[in-house]
């Protein structure tokens, strides 16, 4: 009976260090994308091998949700959200997170990665 108990308590431990680890996960996420205002300078296509240089954006992600994008004169604003801890969903496009830490990040459509830089 005691070994069973053991067994019961060690699982439902697991569990729950689990579940905190998931959402600390995107808790973190959340302040290091909301804490920065970003810039895109390039981006790298797999596919071709080849690194592009673009015309810069900046884009400003708020806590609630929103986000706004600013490329030369025009502003546009849209929402975002994570999808899980690997995903994150701009509008209506969702891109894999391929990296995340204060000042890269680094988002992945198919065979392309958008490369956005920290705004010092």
């Amino acid at each position: 009976m005691r070994k069973f108990l053991a067994i019961i308590l060690v699982t439902i431990s697991m569990l729950f260090v689990q579940s905190c680890e998931n959402s600390c996960s995107l808790g973190r996420k959340t302040k290091l994308i909301t804490a920065n205002m970003w810039r895109i300078n390039s981006y790298i296509d797999y596919s071709v091998n080849l690194e592009m240089s673009i015309v810069p954006e900046v884009y400003n992600f708020d806590a609630d949700g929103h986000y706004t994008k600013v490329r030369e004169c025009d502003t546009l604003a849209g929402s975002w959200n994570f999808v899980d801890c690997n995903y994150l969903k701009l509008g209506t496009q969702t891109f894999k997170i391929a990296e995340l830490s204060r000042k890269i990040m680094v988002l992945r459509y198919g065979d392309v990665d958008f490369v956005y830089r920290k705004i010092e």
